[in-house]
């Protein structure tokens, strides 16, 4: 079955703690409630239109936190190995992005 996302409190909960560790990594979150479902917009301030977005979704009996590409990053009760793994994701591409734009 499809995963299935939880209520706005539990969500925003859920996503505030991730913010959290990823602001100690120097990312900067944005928390949006105004859809369907809570999300955080992660991206780094010199490349703001690279980053990646994180939703919380129940699946194999938990709440996981997952990115906009389907990647399941952690289990909810794990935000920091989350947030190692969403910068594992957006290193590289914010790094290329700040490179090309040093270089022109």
């Amino acid at each position: 079955p499809l995963p299935t996302h939880p209520g706005l409190s539990r969500g925003r909960w859920h996503l505030t703690r991730l913010a959290r560790r990823l602001r100690r990594y120097d990312w900067t979150t944005e928390l949006r409630i105004d859809g369907p479902h809570p999300m955080l917009r992660v991206y780094a301030d010199n490349a703001p239109t690279i980053g990646e977005t994180v939703s919380v979704v129940w699946a194999n009996g938990a709440w996981w936190y997952q990115s906009s590409t389907g990647i399941w990053l952690a289990r909810c009760t794990r935000p920091r190995l989350a947030a190692d793994k969403v910068t594992v994701l957006l290193t590289p591409r914010v790094a290329l992005a700040t490179t090309r734009s040093e270089d022109e």
